[in-house]
């Protein structure tokens, strides 16, 4: 798997996995959060593109997911995972002097990051959200939803299956194989992660109006795992006055693996550039 992998030790003792790419360019760093089933590995492709075009990329293992082999699934609090966040923050700042530092979440990456952008948008340069699943269309069963409220309470670590076949991220054969025989996804969450991420959502319908970095929002057409018409609502809400939107019509909702958002890279690349001054 391409990129060099790292960690680093979080507030709370805890070693936090990444794979880095390093460039000499001064075209930027990348910082990357992943899906909820997913892991860095997804992003390998895409990242190698984006550092050949000179980004040094650092894509961050979520606690519980990816090569963690502990408590998967599971997170405390969600303010943990932004205390993660924040300490990578400060080390790529520490690595990359003077370098733009642009925050990139991916479905529910893209929750993390907007909370994150939010509460420290000084640490950040510009914000790209990628399928972010502030609004989702895929969820829990109402029983499912009461079951995770009680358990909680009395059993946190009970597991539920994630509500996202593999089948709704992409159609590209060769990437839907790749995923299917992963063994590094997470086909399970708690139902702590999930209360968790109730909370986390409750804290984004009002997160927008305090976000004025600029962002770069990149959509796919035909997405049947985030409601993009209520993501294009929040949007609208940020107080930014620099928002991008492209929408790659007729794509599925892994970007990174669509034929149809071929120009994601580049994409990226011109907005990036637009922003160096």
């Amino acid at each position: 798997m391409p990129g060099e992998l790292k960690n680093y030790r979080a507030a709370d003792g805890t070693d936090i996995y990444y794979r880095q790419w390093n460039s000499d360019s001064d075209r930027g760093v990348i910082v990357y959060l992943h899906g909820i089933k997913s892991h860095t590995g997804w992003f390998a492709d895409t990242a190698d593109k984006l550092n050949q075009r000179g980004f040094t990329i650092y894509a961050l293992e979520r606690r519980g997911s990816g090569v963690n082999k502990t408590d998967r699934g599971y997170v405390e609090n969600y303010n943990v995972l932004i205390d993660d966040l924040k300490g990578a923050l400060e080390l790529v700042k520490k690595e990359n002097p003077g370098k733009k530092v642009y925050l990139m979440g991916l479905c529910w990456g893209g929750k993390l990051a907007v909370a994150f952008a939010s509460l420290w948008q000084d640490m950040i340069d510009g914000l790209i959200l990628v399928t972010p699943a502030i609004k989702a269309r895929v969820d829990l069963t109402f029983p499912q939803k009461l079951d995770v409220l009680v358990s909680n309470f009395i059993r946190p670590r009970k597991l539920f299956n994630i509500p996202i076949e593999d089948e709704l991220f992409t159609k590209n054969p060769k990437y839907l194989e790749f995923i299917k025989s992963d063994q590094l996804k997470l086909t399970k969450a708690t139902a702590r992660f999930f209360f968790e991420t109730a909370m986390l959502d409750m804290y984004n319908n009002g997160a927008a109006p305090k976000i004025t970095v600029p962002i770069l929002l990149l959509l796919a057409g035909n997405d049947l795992v985030v409601n993009t018409v209520e993501v294009r609502r929040w949007f609208g809400k940020t107080s930014t006055n620099d928002k991008t939107l492209k929408i790659y019509e007729g794509s599925c909702h892994s970007l990174e693996f669509e034929d149809e958002a071929k120009d994601l890279v580049e994409d990226i690349t011109g907005w990036a550039d637009e922003h160096k001054g």
